[in-house]
């Protein structure tokens, strides 16, 4: 089997190999990985033309026609294919206090809903004699009067001649109307987890062969609903504070959806796929995690600019901080500690390339090392969120000495760490 895909970030996987069914196939067709009826613009051409259109039926149909969405895209004003804008409201609903009035909320021509009554006629019988026939319409069917009465007058066979008309009257209807609704708590998380899955295979190299993506495109081919939670695992769908974490970063109050993956430490390679302000869960994708900690990958897809972009978590960080601070943590000697720490103390100290940062880095012998920015790469790195302020700590190899050099002196100072401190001046 030829199964080619790139390895850069943002290029789309080129496949002869379907990623849900796993079948050599010529008709790839183009994949909305998140819904176009939920504002989706992220789109893949792996999936074939038969999982594409199952998909539809048993996958996305699930999440997007939830009464939960129909509400969110009524708010939303988000149509569907077939472009119209779904009305949650549609069903008949029936006065609490006349069970008999029934009534339906239409979207008028503005986006609006208004109440329209069903018409209710009561014939009214003494002796097995029409005595009296009442019908009640609504406001905009008052001419459609008569003609109802002459189709009951047929019906029964009494004459127009021997009805008395009464008078019409007007009544504003104040009465409560209720209807019932079944929300479906589970089948609608095959949805998220079709779009945790297509984002990590588009995504991170070699993850389609992964034990754990097999058996989630097996369960995507045959729609299995049960098995669902082996891997939606983190929030019930609606606890929007599982994305928290990110709230620094992240506005989600904007019309956008987010996709966030990342490894962690207990579940492996897991993805926080946030639907705006409808649907949030966590899908563990691996329990592997095949990214290096502190990496993330992010999705984000603009309901209003009509786009989707992804980035690294390094380029989601770099685009939301501004100015700030930084500093070496140091390792001296016992011997030379005190004159150490009075030198770069000093206001005046300066080592080579503190302008720019680009720093190099020597050994103990005076020979130079690397740069500074190649050290970070391969250093741990600890984040701590302070009010407005992010704080990135650097902790170098052990198994490695690096020195920095004094401008003025051209002495060696050993440096153990790296402290980075920026304000957060923007969220994406």
């Amino acid at each position: 089997m030829d199964h080619r895909h790139s390895s850069d970030l943002g290029k789309e996987t080129q496949t002869l190999i379907c990623i849900i069914c796993r079948l050599d196939k010529d008709d790839m067709s183009l994949e909305h990985v998140i819904p176009q009826s939920l504002g989706g613009y992220y789109h893949i051409k792996t999936v074939c033309v038969a999982c594409n259109s199952m998909m539809g039926n048993n996958i996305d149909s699930p999440l997007v026609n939830h009464k939960l969405a129909e509400l969110y895209r009524f708010a939303q004003n988000i149509a569907g294919k077939n472009g119209a804008v779904p009305n949650p409201f549609s069903g008949v609903f029936t006065a609490k206090e006349a069970p008999k009035n029934k009534a339906r909320l239409d979207v008028g021509e503005d986006g609006k809903l208004e109440i329209y009554h069903h018409p209710s006629i009561e014939v009214k019988e003494e002796n097995g004699q029409v005595v009296s026939i009442e019908i009640s319409v609504d406001s905009k069917d008052t001419d459609k009067i008569d003609a109802m009465a002459e189709k009951i007058l047929r019906r029964r066979d009494i004459p127009k001649e021997a009805i008395r008309r009464g008078e019409r009257r007007v009544e504003i209807s104040t009465g409560s109307f209720g209807s019932r609704w079944q929300l479906d708590t589970q089948r609608f998380k095959i949805g998220l987890l079709k779009i945790a899955y297509e984002f990590a295979v588009d995504t991170i190299p070699g993850y389609f062969e992964d034990e754990d993506a097999i058996r989630i495109s097996e369960i995507l081919h045959d729609a299995r609903y049960d098995a669902v939670l082996d891997y939606v695992k983190i929030g019930n769908g609606l606890q929007q504070e599982i994305c928290k974490p990110f709230e620094d970063f992240i506005d989600f109050e904007q019309k956008k959806h987010y996709l966030i993956m990342m490894p962690t430490e207990d579940w492996g390679l897991m993805c926080l796929v946030k639907l705006h302000d409808l649907f949030a869960v966590g899908v563990v994708l691996s329990n592997k995690r095949y990214l290096h900690e502190g990496a993330l990958r992010i999705g984000v897809n603009s309901i209003e600019d009509r786009s989707f972009t992804k980035l690294t978590g390094e380029e989601m960080i770099g685009g939301c901080l501004g100015s700030g601070s930084s500093m070496f943590r140091y390792f001296f000697d016992k011997a030379e500690f005190e004159q150490c720490v009075q030198e770069v103390n000093n206001p005046a100290f300066r080592y080579e390339g503190q302008a720019n940062e680009a720093v190099p880095l020597y050994r103990r012998s005076g020979e130079k090392f690397c740069y500074l920015e190649d050290a970070l790469k391969q250093s741990r790195i600890t984040m701590e969120r302070k009010p407005g302020e992010m704080v990135s700590i650097f902790e170098f190899d052990p198994g490695q000495e690096y020195f920095i050099r004094a401008v003025s002196t051209g002495k060696l100072y050993q440096v153990a760490g790296y402290w980075r401190s920026q304000s957060i001046v923007r969220t994406i």
